[in-house]
């Protein structure tokens, strides 16, 4: 029997199977703290299966990766969904996983590179969880009083920086993820879940928070900050969920069916920001009011 281990993500219990996945994924940060025993899973990620690669496929999403020197692709046959990733250079082994939409389990080849398995098991996650009324959103997530706040913005923008100022000035505050924190709609109610994939920032916290607001950031030579209705913050937030999934008509409708409920509870801003304490306050008093 291979190896497995199980984890708790966003509530959602998932075992990984492979022996040398497995050896793996213990010594990388973030996933320990995941881990749960003696549960049943109700999801499998399954390595070292002989997956053939389509002669034919449609081609959803294809990416390539600066840092790592691998590219990526998302495709379909049918309704199976297949999503390879292929480093370059000589001698290098690609990863073909394997998915059948509403399946609980999903295949893959051989992977021990670690920043292939962690991103496989990324786009894998993000998969399986999609008809669970919940997205792994890419942002930086400080919680502030028990609650969260989502940064959302294109790399480069500041998220992480704007989230540093807050952790800094503002009181009672600290990080829960810093790269992608799981957004999801729970009993009428968005909330937001650490995850073990968190960036350079290692925040992997095992936690979930009700979700204050989420806030799109755009650098600017003054702070100012307002609320947008409710087209203004699809557009706001939707480009911050899993690209790749966005291009496949039944994960899109699925993203935005749980988008729509979020919005429906939650206030979403756009702050226009200087990297600066008073640009804190400002996002701060916005969302919860002065303090008093």
């Amino acid at each position: 029997m291979a190896d497995s281990v199980t984890y708790s993500i966003a509530k959602h219990l998932i075992c990984v199977e492979g022996d040398k996945e497995c050896s793996v994924l213990r010594d990388m940060p973030g996933f320990p703290v995941f881990v749960v025993n003696n549960v049943e899973p109700e999801w499998k990620i399954v390595f070292g299966c002989n997956i053939p690669k389509p002669s034919e496929w449609t081609i959803l999403y294809h990416y390539s990766f600066e840092i790592g020197a691998l590219s990526s692709t998302l495709a379909k046959v049918g309704d199976t969904y297949y999503f390879e990733m292929e480093p370059y250079g000589e001698n290098s082994v690609p990863l073909l996983m394997r998915y059948q939409m509403g399946s609980p389990i999903l295949e893959a080849t051989v992977c021990v590179d670690p920043m292939m398995l962690r991103f496989a098991l990324w786009t894998a996650v993000g998969m399986l969880s999609c008809s669970s009324n919940m997205v792994l959103i890419h942002s930086s997530c400080v919680v502030h009083q028990g609650k969260a706040v989502l940064c959302l913005g294109e790399s480069g923008t500041g998220k992480s920086t704007h989230t540093r100022l807050w952790l800094k000035y503002i009181p009672d505050t600290f990080l829960l993820n810093d790269d992608s924190p799981v957004l999801a709609f729970e009993n009428g109610e968005a909330v937001v879940y650490g995850s073990p994939w968190s960036g350079k920032t290692h925040h992997y916290h095992q936690l979930r928070f009700p979700l204050a607001a989420a806030m799109r950031l755009s650098q600017a030579p003054y702070n100012k900050i307002h609320r947008l209705n409710i087209i203004e913050a699809f557009s706001s937030i939707h480009p911050s969920c899993p690209p790749a999934l966005a291009q496949d008509e039944k994960f899109q409708d699925m993203m935005v069916n749980m988008l729509s409920d979020v919005l429906s509870v939650t206030p979403v801003f756009h702050l226009e920001c200087l990297p600066d304490e008073a640009a804190a306050w400002t996002s701060h008093d916005a969302i919860f009011g002065p303090i008093k």
